[in-house]
C-alpha cells in the first residue's frame, strides 16, 4: 500500500483539472465570466485536493502511537540466583 501512497495527491489533483478543463472547453466562449470562474475554481479546488491529499498521506505514513511507545521501551531481566 505504501509504495502508490507518493503518487495519490499529484494524480488526483491532475484528475480535477482535467474535469474542470472538460467543462472549461464545453462553456461558449462568449460567457467570459462563466469560464474565469470555471478555472479560478479549479485552480483553487486543485491547490485544496493536493493539500488535503499530502497531509493525508502524511497521516497514512505516519507510525502508530504504539509502534513509536514499543521503540522506547527497555526490558529488563533479573538474574535469578540458583
Amino acid at each position: 500500500m505504501e509504495t502508490y501512497l507518493p503518487i495519490v495527491a499529484p494524480v488526483l489533483t491532475i484528475l480535477w483539472i482535467l474535469i474542470c478543463l472538460r467543462i472549461y472547453t464545453m462553456i461558449s466562449a462568449e460567457n467570459i465570466i462563466q469560464r474565469r470562474l470555471i478555472a479560478i475554481g479549479g485552480a483553487l479546488g486543485a491547490a485544496l485536493i493536493y493539500l488535503l491529499a499530502s497531509s493525508l498521506v502524511m497521516v497514512l505514513q505516519a507510525p502508530s502511537a504504539a509502534d513509536a511507545q514499543d521503540q522506547g521501551r527497555v526490558r529488563v531481566q533479573s538474574k535469578s540466583n540458583q
